[in-house]
């Protein structure tokens, strides 16, 4: 089966190996979005916060609200570059002049270019902050590899069954060859059957240290675990005569609990 597949490009991690081997076999390489801007908030804030001394200085009041505002937006440029890395790299790069009240280049769907647009944000003003908020997106993973993140690729369904296989194949336990195997395929066969279930409502979580940040998740219904009926009727079957040890023994059909097999009465009991 693997013979047929025609693969032209690979979506995984920031891992520059796997990135020179996919190239030199000829695919296209893409990195998870998810890597790519995992970071970027934390090191604008480099430039949005800091103490007063140093105000204006190594960080501007000015950027001050734009550390999240700037990844959204990343998101959004990879998503609408259609897989051109000079074009990503420009549409990253507009959310400077946007900031400084330019809006010749922005989307014609983007509220500045209604009429009777409110700028949100702080108007950048200072030539030092916008060198250093220039400076701080062309730093970004995604503008410096800008050809590996232009067809916007995600790893979501990777990452989701990972999770998944933690749950029976724990990393500090060593399993033997079948019993790996065996808890992999149940991995297998419990994340085909649930990966996409029905959500029952939403919930919103809020962080009382970032009252900006609401996280809405949604409430799935109850997993189900009918692979595991199948297997028990088709490998956990009980035969009608089982063996012990060379002889046949008689199988308990009514039920009544005086099975051979677990008469465990001592022959020796009336020994005293």
């Amino acid at each position: 089966m693997m013979a047929n597949l025609n693969i032209t490009e690979v979506a995984h991690d920031y891992q520059t190996a796997i990135k020179k081997y996919v190239e030199e076999l000829g695919m296209v390489n893409s990195y998870d979005t998810w890597h790519g801007t995992k970071n970027v908030a934390k090191e604008m804030r480099k430039i949005c916060a800091g103490t007063v001394r140093n105000r204006d200085k190594t960080w501007f009041s000015e950027l001050s609200d734009k550390a999240r505002t700037t990844k959204v937006h990343l998101y959004w440029c990879m998503r609408n570059c259609d897989g051109d890395p000079d074009r990503l790299r420009a549409m990253i790069m507009n959310i400077s002049k946007h900031f400084q009240g330019c809006h010749q280049s922005c989307h014609s769907e983007s509220p500045c270019q209604q009429p009777g647009y409110r700028p949100k944000r702080k108007i950048l003003t200072m030539p030092a902050a916008i060198q250093a908020y220039e400076s701080a997106l062309k730093k970004t993973l995604i503008y410096r590899c800008a050809g590996s993140f232009c067809h916007c690729r995600d790893t979501y369904w990777v990452e989701s069954f990972n999770h998944q296989l933690l749950t029976y194949l724990p990393k500090r336990i060593h399993f033997q060859d079948k019993t790996f195997e065996m808890r992999m395929n149940l991995a297998v066969m419990d994340w085909n059957e649930n990966t996409q279930r029905m959500a029952t409502s939403r919930r919103e979580y809020a962080d009382v240290r970032r009252p900006d940040h609401h996280t809405i998740s949604n409430v799935l219904v109850a997993k189900t675990y009918r692979f595991d009926d199948d297997d028990n009727a088709d490998f956990i079957s009980v035969d009608d005569s089982p063996m012990v040890d060379g002889d046949t023994v008689e199988s308990d059909d009514d039920g009544d609990g005086d099975h051979p097999f677990f008469d465990l009465e001592d022959d020796d009991e009336d020994d005293t």
